[in-house]
């Protein structure tokens, strides 16, 4: 038999025989304590395999992982005591690198025309239109359209902050509402005939309560009824806002965004160093020349007053050359500077724009889409937002020609539209009072005399499946634009008074639904009698809807159009169907509210049998424990049962292999608590594994046991330390490749003195799970390490490898080498029984054994 080289690159060479990794190693092998468990039984032996995907059927594009969705909405859930149900509010630094990364992965670019078509439900074409012409014609030629349109565009010219600006735009827009009321009453049964909207400057020291701290727009818009109180406001009551600026750069222009043909003709096209004029038509109804900057105010205003632009298109922190979601330690440092708590830092006016979005679009019960207006100087740009896509349109100028035109156009739609068309849902009945009803909203929201956000619905009533619901606090708001946006409310059922939670979120249609994924397991469940144990371990969800999106809405219109359109530089938008899913489940209680040890012990073996059996027999992968996520139930006698809850994200393995089912383009996860290896920048097709999960649940512990503790103040309690470990874990400034760096080094760089320090004292008794489970886990990523490090050889090895064969030392050449690790199980290490070793007992005592097919 011949002799094979092993290279190992500046190694001596080494001459081995080597043989192939034998295929009946046992999980068992690894010093199991066989007091502890037995042998699996048949039908459990072998590992969990991930099928291979095949999406060769699956005609969308789509992510069979976790992809690197790095917007808003990742940050969803970090650690149960950074959430606003505990500290009320989120900083701006902790979202605007995701809302960032939403802007620069979500935005299409239209001309203003289509985005008004589309949005404010303008006809096509206006400019034959009779309706539209006499509404252009009346105003255009009212004193006092032209008397608010002078002053404002000479107090353009005028030098000063951007505040001198504020009162000229509101009185436009008041102006514009005015002169409709008396030519172009609504209609009798028009179900805005009661409401209108009141366009005002913001108090920039009466700060508008949302979900992100310090956020002040420069002018609200809000129905009258509310308009008159101005004091202690939400973004939740707010219908509109302008967000005014006086730089000359703060438009977006589309440069590296997908962009939408219209009438042939894209977008980013110039004229003169400027924006694209808008193809349109000025009030005779013929063809204007705006759209060539033919316009002698066009002309005149271009030579006098030259915009500029960097090279690279830079639009705030946007432009220019995209930033890779997951990049080196420059954008890192890039995003620490731009993270600043200072009120008075610039940021760039997109970011600011989709930071009210997002403030509209968390309140996930009442708002279906977002709409805004950026100003400027004498520009303005129309924005748009729902939970799929930013559509953002080309610059209107109201010095040329064709500008007050656009302008009066786009008040007419927004004040003709209906509240659904606003982006105002009525699902929950008498929610629209939030926005209609003053003393309506402030009755529900004020508790001891101060405004609490949690009291949004509070007492609002809601009816699933025949069934009325009071809703009570909000639990858990997530905030963000992309994505589903979930939140979580405490409710009461009518009949009973009984305890539920009733889930507000927006996934996509492709995704399958949660209930079904949980009536799959429970029917597997109560089919066999051995199965039975499990039901006291799977969520109970009672109920759920969907409310899909309306044929008629906006939505489905931009949805339809953008994924029709044509785009310029043979770009493509791919636009995520998604509905309301309102889901009742019965209240689970937090792992971070036990104190006893042994309880938190029991839950986390009760979580490790329940995913196991969950992968076994129905054949789900959760792919997103987390803390939030680790959950108990608890019977009369203080028995505790771990539930693995919220599987909006888990699929079906059947789905998974097939490409059909639980697919979305981007995945919302918890980035301190995934695997690492689905953090990869360079890799998004990874599958996700069983001992994924397993990584997760090992970092839930961790994250437990190291940055909360057990104290006693008049009774024992759970707190986060005062100085928590693993802060640069929760660190929204480092990118993916900087947190998949830093959890590796966890493992292969860390000693384990410094690991078993940081085990608080109250969990103590934790301190052989978390040093077992370490070593297995960077036993398996150091063996996988070593063989990823046998690199194809040097050009000396290769000399010594020809002198060799020369010689007829060898047979042949090896150019890989032959030894290899099981990456679905790191070799053995990463395993459901390698895990079991340790968590079935805590201080030398067993623990409860749920699941009798295993034994003991």
């Amino acid at each position: 038999m011949g002799l094979h080289l092993l290279y190992l690159p500046r190694q001596p060479l080494l001459l081995l025989t080597m043989s192939p990794p034998s295929s009946e190693s046992s999980e068992m092998g690894y010093g199991l304590d066989k007091n502890i468990l037995e042998s699996p039984p048949p039908g459990q032996q072998q590992l969990p395999q991930t099928p291979s995907p095949d999406i060769s059927s699956n005609p969308h594009p789509t992510f069979l992982t976790t992809p690197h969705g790095f917007g808003s909405a990742v940050r969803a859930s970090y650690d149960d005591d950074k959430e606003p149900a505990s500290s009320g509010l989120y900083q701006r630094k902790d979202y605007d690198t995701y809302i960032q990364n939403d802007l620069q992965n979500n935005r299409v670019f239209m001309h203003a025309e289509k985005f008004m078509e589309l949005v404010f439900r303008t006809p096509a074409d206006w400019e034959k239109d009779p309706s539209c012409l006499d509404v252009v014609k009346f105003i255009t030629a009212h004193n006092d359209f032209k008397k608010a349109l002078k002053k404002f565009l000479l107090t353009v010219n005028r030098p000063g902050t951007e505040h001198r600006l504020y009162p000229h735009i509101v009185s436009l827009y008041a102006t514009v509402l005015k002169l409709l009321d008396q030519h172009v009453p609504l209609p009798d049964g028009h179900d805005r005939q009661t409401l209108k909207l009141a366009f005002s400057v913001n108090d920039p020291t009466e700060l508008v309560d949302g979900v992100i701290n310090h956020l002040s727009p420069d002018i609200k818009s809000l129905f009258d009824t509310f308009s008159v109180h101005d004091k202690e406001l939400s973004f939740s009551n707010l219908v509109h806002v302008v967000e005014v600026k006086d730089t000359d750069m703060a438009l977006c222009r589309g440069k590296n965004d997908p962009r939408i043909l219209h009438k042939g003709m894209d977008p980013l096209q110039k004229s003169r160093g400027r924006e694209a004029k808008q193809a349109s038509t000025p009030n005779s109804g013929q063809a204007s020349s705006a759209a060539a900057g033919g316009t002698k105010a066009g002309k005149a205003e271009s030579a006098s007053r030259k915009r500029t632009h960097p090279e690279d298109d830079a639009e705030g922190s946007n432009s220019g050359q995209k930033i890779p979601r997951q990049s080196n330690e420059a954008f890192s440092a890039s995003r620490k500077a731009q993270n600043s708590e200072d009120p008075k830092t610039q940021v760039d006016p997109q970011t600011q724009c989709a930071r009210y979005a997002m403030e509209h679009l968390s309140n996930v019960i009442l708002r279906s889409h977002s709409i805004l207006t950026l100003f400027d100087k004498d520009r303005f740009q129309l924005e748009y937002f729902d939970r799929s896509v930013i559509a953002v349109s080309t610059a209107v100028d109201l010095s040329t020609e064709n500008g007050p035109t656009l302008f009066i156009l786009m008040v007419y739609g927004l004040r003709s539209l209906s509240p659904e068309d606003l982006g105002l849902r009525n699902v929950v009945p008498d929610s629209l009072k939030v926005c209609t009803d003053y003393k309506s909203a402030s009755k529900h929201m004020v508790k001891n005399g101060s405004r609490d956000w949690r009291r949004l619905f509070y007492n609002r009533k809601i009816e699933i499946e025949n069934v009325q619901y009071t809703l009570k606090e909000i639990v858990f708001r997530q905030p963000g634009l992309i994505g589903r946006t979930t939140c979580v409310v405490a409710a009461i059922r009518r009949s009973d008074k009984k305890r539920f939670v009733v889930k507000f979120s927006c996934p996509t249609t492709t995704r399958v639904p949660e209930m079904r994924l949980i009536q799959t397991a429970r029917n597997y469940a109560e089919a066999d009698e051995k199965h039975a144990w499990v039901l006291n371990h799977l969520p109970d969800m009672i109920a759920s809807r969907d409310v899909d999106i309306d044929v008629n809405s906006v939505q489905a219109r931009m949805r339809d159009f953008l994924n029709k359109a044509e785009y310029a530089d043979g770009k493509k938008y791919y636009y995520e169907n998604r509905c309301l899913r309102i889901c009742v489940s019965e209240e689970l209680h937090a792992i971070t509210t036990l104190t006893s040890q042994r309880k938190i012990a029991q839950v986390f073996l009760d979580i490790l049998q329940t995913h196991k059996w969950l992968y076994d027999v129905p054949k789900i992968l959760h792919r997103d424990l987390s803390m939030s996520n680790i959950m108990f139930r608890q019977d009369d006698s203080g028995r505790v049962f771990g539930v693995p809850n919220d599987l909006d994200l888990a699929s079906l393995l059947s789905e998974l292999q097939s490409g059909s089912g639980s697919t979305s383009l981007r995945r919302t996860g918890t980035p301190p608590f995934m695997a690492f290896d689905l953090q990869d920048p360079h890799n998004s097709q990874l599958r996700h594994l069983y001992r994924h999960d397993l990584e997760s649940l090992f970092y839930v512990l961790v994250m437990l046991v190291c940055r909360h503790d057990i104290v006693y103040r008049n009774g024992y309690s759970q707190e986060l330390r005062a100085k928590p470990h693993f802060e640069e874990w929760f660190d929204s400034t480092k990118s993916w490749a900087d947190l998949k760096r830093t959890k590796s080094d966890f493992f292969l760089s860390t000693k384990a003195e410094t690991v078993r320090s940081r085990i608080a004292p109250g969990f103590q008794e934790f301190d052989e799970w978390v040093m077992s489970i370490w070593k297995k886990l960077g036993a398996g990523f150091s063996k996988r390490q070593q063989v990823e490090h046998q690199l194809a050889p040097s050009r000396a090895i290769d000399d010594r490898l020809y002198a060799a064969l020369k010689a007829g030392h060898v047979d042949e050449p090896v150019m890989e080498p032959k030894l290899t690790v099981d990456d679905e199980t790191l070799g053995g290490q990463v395993t459901y029984w390698a895990f079991c070793q340790y968590m079935t007992r805590l201080n030398g005592q067993m623990l409860e054994w749920r699941c009798p097919d295993l034994g003991l």
